[in-house]
């Protein structure tokens, strides 16, 4: 079963209480999976509150196989430097269930690893950006519950962005590499160490505060008995309803077996 990015309203609120500065301009955000490449201005704070409902079913000699989380985070972002920004997301499990024909087999909740990013925009002009994202993943989460790798990972995106008609339509794109470092040997043999990612999406508006949103992606499978990569289309909208509240949903479909079924994406952006 493929590794699910772990979203929360857990200790959302709480976090979100830190913020008290304001946020400078992004390209776009939640609830696209794929990264845009705006950044936050220095001295000003975002803060996102995240969850989604995971549902995947599969079949495996002969055995029903139902896997469902209920997860979220909190990403606080701030701006580090004039072309550059850090970010530090807080995942939380609330429920990850596995069902084989009916019967309950596995049960987690609980914090999981923390991801600290850098963004860093090293070139723009003509409303194109590109940006460079090393990423890496702090093992704070709980290993022994599954919800840990139980190392620090690292990774890293290549960022680019185009904006068209003043800002009207914009279009995304990704291309990402991670390296797994697994602590014991069947894990290693089991999974794959070194993945990469790729994805496209675009964003329209289509009323003055509401941006409807599609995307597109690809990645080498964690899973090293497969050679299909795990694919998902995701379709959503974002509606702004102050200059400090933006709200979002959507819905992501598995393209491929590796990927999960459907994730019901939902959650709020607060500027301050």
């Amino acid at each position: 079963m493929k590794n699910v990015f772990k979203r929360s309203w857990g200790v959302l609120v709480m976090m979100g209480m830190v913020a008290a500065v304001g946020v400078g301009q992004a390209f776009a955000g939640p609830p696209l999976a794929t990264d845009d490449a705006g950044i936050v201005d220095v001295g000003h704070l975002e803060v996102e509150l995240n969850s989604s409902y995971v549902h995947d079913r599969e079949r495996v000699a002969g055995d029903n196989i139902r896997h469902s989380v209920t997860d979220g985070e909190v990403k606080l972002t701030t701006g580090l430097l004039k072309n550059a920004d850090i970010f530090l997301t807080v995942p939380y499990t609330f429920s990850d269930r596995e069902r084989v024909n009916g019967d309950l087999t596995g049960s987690s909740n609980g914090f999981g690893d923390m991801l600290l990013e850098l963004k860093y925009v090293f070139f723009e002009k003509d409303g194109l950006a590109l940006t460079l994202k090393p990423t890496m993943l702090i093992p704070t989460g709980k290993y022994s519950a599954g919800l840990s790798e139980g190392r620090w990972q690292f990774g890293g995106a290549l960022i680019a962005s185009k904006e068209f008609e003043d800002g009207k339509y914009t279009l995304h794109a990704n291309l990402g590499y991670e390296h797994h470092d697994y602590r014991t040997e069947e894990s290693r043999v089991e999974n794959r160490g070194d993945l990469w990612s790729a994805s496209l999406a675009g964003e329209a508006k289509v009323m003055k505060n509401l941006t409807a949103v599609l995307d597109f992606g690809v990645a080498r499978s964690t899973d090293a008995s497969t050679s299909t990569p795990a694919a998902y289309a995701l379709v959503g909208a974002r509606y702004e309803l102050n200059e400090h509240l933006d709200l979002d949903c959507g819905v992501k479909i598995g393209l491929t077996e590796p990927e999960d079924d459907v994730a019901a994406l939902y959650g709020i952006v607060l500027k301050f």
